[in-house]
């Protein structure tokens, strides 16, 4: 006969933080070879007898995480819930046997995950035929608590693939976090009553979070929609002045030229005005009118060149701030003074 793998519960554990109902994956002995004899006959099964579930077979994997949930559970320090619950998951997830859910649903309840734990308890109870009757009896107890406070938060999230972190604030001692996901649409929550702070998240949108006061029993729906945050438009940059335009050029050269006339004119008006006192002194009334006639004329001149001058120097300042700047050109005109006169000229290269 081959030898059929199962999961007796060999440890028991009770201590005041908890139980755990943990064992090591056995294979049952082989019966002692019997001398031959007539077959005897067997008696019929009965009609109405429950058939036994075959127990999956159990790899030296699954066993080696076995074993790890097992010796967290018995840490001298205390039980270490969270590492073991990861080690029994891992276990049953290679092995399926349904032994070890005794041992994941405690852990589960520990860490307040109850939906988690009423699942993993009540396949336990069903499908695990040889659970001492004081177990049976305590995890039946655990269970009806909490099925009957069990909250339910009905969540809704897009998009797809959204993850869940859950945080249970007591109104003493630290809080308890959980994470769940990916939600795909929809999921429900089956969470511990209290104060729930829940976070939704999403690669590459900023994360919502939910604020909820969850009473035993109660069953309460979200819907959380995340939306891609909108790019911060930058400030649009100042445009870099170019070259002064051609205009401000032509304006400022007139402006100097004009200024040059203008100081020409009053250089000659000032001259003219020392030989008008000459010729009055030397008693010459006819130079002295000419000379007269002719300040005049030389002091208008002077005059009507500065104010040009202030108008083309209030025009090329108004030019230069207003007129947009091109371009930067490989020539450029310039005012270009010089003894008793003044003009303007394009430079460049060619």
């Amino acid at each position: 006969m081959l030898a059929r793998l199962a999961l007796p519960l060999t440890v028991a554990l009770a201590l005041a933080a908890g139980r755990a109902h943990a064992g090591e994956p056995k294979a049952e002995p082989k019966p002692e070879s019997k001398p031959e004899s007539k077959p005897e006959s067997k008696p019929e099964p009965a009609a109405d007898a429950p058939e036994k579930k075959a127990q999956p077979e159990v790899s030296e994997e699954a066993r080696q995480w076995f074993r790890r949930g097992v010796q967290l559970l018995e840490d001298v320090e205390g039980m270490r819930y969270e590492e073991a619950y990861l080690a029994f998951k891992k276990a049953y997830a290679i092995s399926h046997s349904p032994k070890i859910l005794g041992n994941l649903g405690l852990c589960a309840m520990k860490l307040e995950r109850d939906g988690e734990a009423i699942d993993a308890y009540t396949r336990y109870l069903g499908e695990v035929d040889d659970i001492q009757p004081e177990e049976r009896q305590q995890i039946e107890r655990d269970l009806k608590l909490l099925s009957d406070g069990v909250a339910r938060l009905e969540l809704r999230a897009s998009p797809d693939g959204a993850m869940v972190t859950d945080e249970r604030i007591p109104i003493q001692g630290p809080r308890v976090r959980n994470r769940y996901g990916p939600v795909d649409g929809a999921m429900t929550l089956r969470l511990h009553p209290g104060q729930h702070h829940v976070v939704v998240q999403n690669e590459g949108y900023p994360e919502q979070a939910v604020d909820l006061d969850l009473q035993p029993g109660a069953t309460v729906a979200r819907e959380v929609a995340l939306v891609k945050a909108k790019p911060v438009e930058k400030p649009d940059a100042k445009p870099e002045k170019g070259p002064v335009p051609a205009g401000v050029w032509a304006t400022l050269g007139v402006t100097g030229a004009l200024a040059v006339g203008a100081a020409i004119s009053g250089g000659l008006a000032a001259g003219n005005h020392g030989e008008y006192g000459n010729a009055i002194a030397a008693g010459d009334t006819a130079r002295a009118d000419d000379l007269a006639s002719r300040g005049k004329t030389l002091n208008i001149a002077a005059d009507v060149l500065l104010g040009a001058t202030g108008a083309a120097g209030i025009t090329t300042l108004v030019l230069l701030f207003a007129l947009p700047r091109e371009p930067k050109s490989e020539t450029a005109l310039v005012p270009l003074v010089a003894p008793n006169q003044a003009g303007v000229g394009w430079i460049g290269r060619f």
